[in-house]
């Protein structure tokens, strides 16, 4: 598999949602949706892509980030810190949370370790320095500091083995690996998996495949990469957008690549240009691709 012969992919249009800054899309293979979310819309979202229908529910506040739990409801991160969301459109209920300041930090990206575990990090939103913390939050409702500072936590994903844990730094343009320990949550020998040109795009949110590759979405990019778990870039996916924003694989066969993307930071004549910036895309990936895996779900 190499970059010549798989770099002109494109992902197409298939939800006109113009969300301000969609993010974190996952895959519930139960009910064969995709749950999503537009950060400053303050909005969860659940798209049926068999009718085409998008669905929203309000949180009255920015969800950065969220996981399915076993309860049949969500773990999320805003941006006062956590919450349970009892069921799409149920209730939201905050859960003691790291203290830090909500007029200048909220909750960003995050995903569950195969443990059931919430992995989370927060972004700096004066971005002069790195104010962002990544924290682990138990089953137990204990949460702790994990990781290494950021200004901008992006790019969190754990590898089909569970033997390997990755983290962006959005506006530092790296994407770092670590050695993860499943039995006891710690992470060690952190390196630096692919670093970034700035003009080139940033490191956005990401996801893996069953073989363990990554695909990381470029914002500013107007693309997608698939990296090997060495950081070898193997694939490039174009979006006819600027800013994609992070991926996950879904559909019946978990071949079917979801992309959000964002509206923010971009002029009224881009805008005019790209009215479908925001919007929701998709690409089939079909073998030799490996089709994707099913997202953990948190354990408490």
């Amino acid at each position: 598999m190499t970059k010549n012969n798989l770099s002109n992919l494109t992902a197409n249009l298939v939800l006109d949602a113009r969300a301000t800054l969609g993010e974190c899309p996952r895959w519930d293979a139960d009910v064969q949706r995709l749950y999503w979310v537009d950060i400053n819309g303050n909005a969860l979202h659940r798209f049926d892509p068999v009718t085409g229908q998008n669905e929203s529910m309000d949180i009255g506040q920015n969800i950065g980030c969220f996981a399915q739990d076993q309860r049949g409801g969500f773990i999320a991160g805003l941006r006062s810190g956590y919450a349970r969301i009892t069921a799409f459109g149920g209730d939201v209920l905050p859960l003691a949370s790291p203290d830090f300041d909500p007029k200048s930090a909220r909750f960003n990206d995050g995903r569950c370790d195969l443990q059931g575990r919430f992995w989370a990090g927060t972004m700096w939103e004066p971005r002069d320095k790195t104010g962002g913390t990544v924290y682990r939050l138990d089953p137990d409702g204990r949460f702790s500091i994990r990781a290494n500072p950021t200004t901008i936590t992006n790019g969190i994903t754990f590898s089909p083995d569970g033997k390997t844990m990755t983290l962006a730094d959005t506006p530092a343009h790296v994407l770092w690996a670590f050695d993860f320990d499943g039995a006891t949550g710690d992470i060690s020998n952190c390196r630096v998996l692919r670093e970034y040109d700035p003009p080139s795009g940033r490191p956005d949110g990401a996801c893996v495949d069953a073989d363990g590759n990554l695909y990381v979405a470029m914002f500013q990019g107007g693309r997608v990469e698939k990296l090997s778990p060495q950081g070898e870039l193997l694939a490039i996916i174009h979006v006819p957008v600027p800013n994609p924003t992070c991926c996950t694989f879904g559909g019946a066969d978990l071949r079917t690549l979801y992309i959000t993307t964002a509206r923010t930071r971009m002029t009224d004549d881009e805008l005019s240009a790209m009215p479908n910036a925001g919007g929701l895309y998709a690409i089939r990936l079909d073998a030799p691709h490996a089709a994707g895996i099913i997202e953990p779900r948190f354990a408490g």
